[in-house]
């Protein structure tokens, strides 16, 4: 059975057993907005409902999987508290739906993955890359911060060390050095990548429903723990960075194209 669905700058495309949500703003590189956010956790947990679904796969069209938030949007945030946690609530909204989904989720990576776009392809079981990808988390650049659950699934993923070297330095890693850190688990060429995307689904695919519903629950408790709930103090530490002078500053220098001058230490 196949089925597609597309609004918000997402499409959800059911074709046997997988259930692909495509990033689906090509010309913006997949940039998502608040409505996106929303809109993917409602896909995402439809597509988890779906008994038809063994696999939910996340992708982004154009040869991207996304380039964080919007700017445009996003920017418009600054000195809005209201509309800060607004946001911030979407976020975390769409990606514990992501990360909290029965069925696996494989966060297939091609082409630019910055800022919000990392945070995502963390909530996902499994991260396949092409040989393409580039992967940088970007808030230092623009006085912006990571939410609490960000945080920690970054930090599940490739340790203390890596992580504070990513959001600290920005810079972008392309995807070897991800996989020799952990944040992806997989790489391929650029001519494998749909084929082998399509072999990783149909042997999840061919796996016992139960054994893969029950595993995902108990390795999300290994490790570093499950994901913390984000709750009034946390959204009031993203909202801050959004009332703050940086993030003025680092939205404008994002918009006129020039680095961002910081002036308080």
């Amino acid at each position: 059975m196949d089925q597609s669905v597309a609004i918000e700058g997402l499409s959800l495309l059911i074709s046997g057993a997988t259930a692909t949500i495509w990033l689906n703003r090509p010309a913006a590189r997949n940039a998502m907005l608040l409505s996106s956010w929303k809109r993917l956790a409602e896909l995402v947990q439809e597509a988890d409902a779906s008994p038809h679904v063994a696999v939910i796969v996340l992708r982004g069209t154009g040869g991207h999987f996304g380039a964080g938030n919007d700017i445009a949007e996003f920017g418009q945030m600054a000195g809005n508290r209201m509309a800060a946690s607004d946001y911030a609530v979407a976020m975390a909204t769409a990606m514990r739906a992501v990360e909290t989904a029965s069925k696996p989720v494989i966060a297939a990576i091609e082409g630019s993955c910055f800022g919000a776009s990392v945070a995502l392809v963390l909530a996902a079981d499994i991260r396949f890359a092409s040989s393409t990808a580039k992967l940088a988390i970007t808030p230092a650049k623009l006085g912006a911060v990571y939410l609490m659950s960000d945080h920690h699934r970054l930090v599940a993923t490739v340790g203390p060390g890596q992580a504070r070297r990513m959001i600290f330095t920005a810079q972008a890693l392309d995807a070897e050095q991800a996989l020799a850190i952990g944040l992806v688990d997989d790489v391929a060429s650029a001519d494998e990548f749909d084929p082998r995307l399509t072999a990783m689904t149909e042997a999840i695919a061919a796996g016992s429903p139960y054994t893969l519903r029950h595993s995902k629950r108990m390795m999300r408790a290994a490790g570093y723990g499950p994901t913390p709930e984000e709750n009034e103090e946390t959204i009031n530490w993203f909202a801050n960075a959004l009332m703050a002078p940086d993030f003025a500053e680092g939205v404008t220098a994002f918009l006129e194209k020039r680095p961002a001058r910081f002036d308080e230490r």
